[in-house]
């Protein structure tokens, strides 16, 4: 029983201000995005996912995600349309970046992994039936476009994740905001 009580979960007003600061960050970096051809784009509003999951563990960073997901929404969706699928999506992908990145240095062979399961988890599937659901596109039709897609831009998201979780400087900077190492 009493090492239940130690492990008892608070933030400082410092880590709330850092997760704040973050969210805001992901709310303007998901309106810029890099396109990569005719039908798909690169936004890099996953990076501070990832960070915020990294620093501060899966729910913490599940919670972040989807609060950024439906403050998008809120402020910049089409006549207040919001799908809680992808919301719920964007819930999902914090969870996985902090169950791979929290409480560990970032390298190569946890960022594969963090990767692969966003892909395979969210884009993949999650994302597949939302489409489906809100389209009716079959998910064969839906699939045949997705795969090859997420096969080519995974690599991508892993290089982006790679630079940021891994520069000395920027680890520095992680060091002193997160609940890790506590």
């Amino acid at each position: 029983m009493k090492n239940m009580n130690n492990r008892k979960f608070t933030f400082t007003t410092n880590q709330i201000a850092v997760v704040g600061v973050l969210m805001g960050l992901g709310l303007a970096l998901s309106r810029i995005a890099i396109p990569l051809g005719t039908t798909n784009r690169l936004s890099l509003g996953f990076v501070v996912t990832a960070v915020i999951s990294m620093l501060y563990g899966p729910w913490v960073g599940g919670f972040a995600a989807a609060g950024v997901d439906l403050l998008v929404s809120f402020l910049f969706g089409q006549q207040g349309t919001i799908f809680i699928g992808f919301t719920i999506t964007a819930f999902v992908n914090g969870v996985i970046y902090g169950l791979f990145l929290h409480r560990r240095r970032p390298n190569w062979k946890s960022l594969v992994l963090a990767v692969l399961f966003q892909t395979v988890v969210s884009n993949v599937i999650l994302n597949t039936l939302w489409i489906n659901i809100l389209y009716q596109t079959p998910i064969p039709v839906l699939l045949a476009g997705r795969i090859p897609q997420n096969l080519i831009m995974a690599p991508v998201r892993f290089l982006l994740l790679y630079f940021v979780m891994t520069n000395n400087q920027l680890l520095r900077v992680f060091d002193r905001y997160t609940t890790a190492k506590k």
